[in-house]
């Protein structure tokens, strides 16, 4: 009779945990598939602003480091109007150290977090800002990629737009107590956007990238 007993108790001890076993696999099936997919959603927009403002800041510092504006990175023949080139020295400078700047400003904050209030996923303002907190944390890949394109184009009679524009691309890392993904972020910055009067030229000269 109680050996009876000793095996209905634990029968009811099993079917106990085998209930709350597939509760708490059930939470976290919808803990990862719908709260936290909507936490990392905020968590890549957030990660990307706070890039973008980090290769914007780099490339401002750079300019005014250099004391450089838009028409020292081309030079233009005045002679006759028929060739542009390209200031490559200047240019491959300017990469190089905005490649540098980025990268010492993603270092900086790779110790930094982001404080994402649980309330977010709700969708409902009021509730935006209470916690408690998810953080997650950047930390950049490697160095970040800079180089360049040029561009130019018939614009009216006798014109040619001229446009120099910087290539950004960087990986950066999102990490998370629970899970940590990487993304790229990428940007184009144009430089050089001109105008130059005269004949259309017939040859266009780079010197290399």
């Amino acid at each position: 009779m109680k050996k009876n007993k000793r095996v209905h108790r634990f029968m009811k001890l099993f079917l106990l945990f085998l209930v709350l076993t597939s509760i708490i696999f059930t939470i976290l099936i919808l803990y990862d598939t719908k709260i936290f997919k909507t936490v990392v959603e905020i968590s890549h927009i957030q990660s990307k602003s706070t890039a973008n403002t980090i290769i914007d800041k780099a490339v401002q510092n750079t300019i005014k480091e250099l004391n450089i504006t838009s028409s020292d990175f081309f030079i233009e023949k005045q002679q006759d109007n028929t060739a542009v080139s390209v200031n490559t020295i200047l240019i491959n400078t300017f990469c190089s150290s905005v490649s540098i700047a980025i990268t010492q400003g993603m270092e900086k904050i790779a110790e930094e977090h982001i404080s994402i209030p649980i309330g977010v996923i709700t969708g409902i303002e009021m509730f935006s800002n209470v916690g408690p907190n998810i953080p997650f944390y950047i930390k950049p890949m490697g160095i970040a990629s800079v180089d360049y394109e040029t561009s130019f184009s018939a614009e009216g009679i006798n014109q040619t737009n001229f446009k120099i524009w910087l290539n950004v691309r960087m990986d950066i890392r999102i990490v998370n107590p629970l899970r940590s993904e990487t993304m790229s972020v990428s940007r184009k910055i144009m430089l050089v956007d001109t105008i130059i009067n005269g004949t259309v030229p017939e040859r266009y000269m780079t010197l290399g990238n």
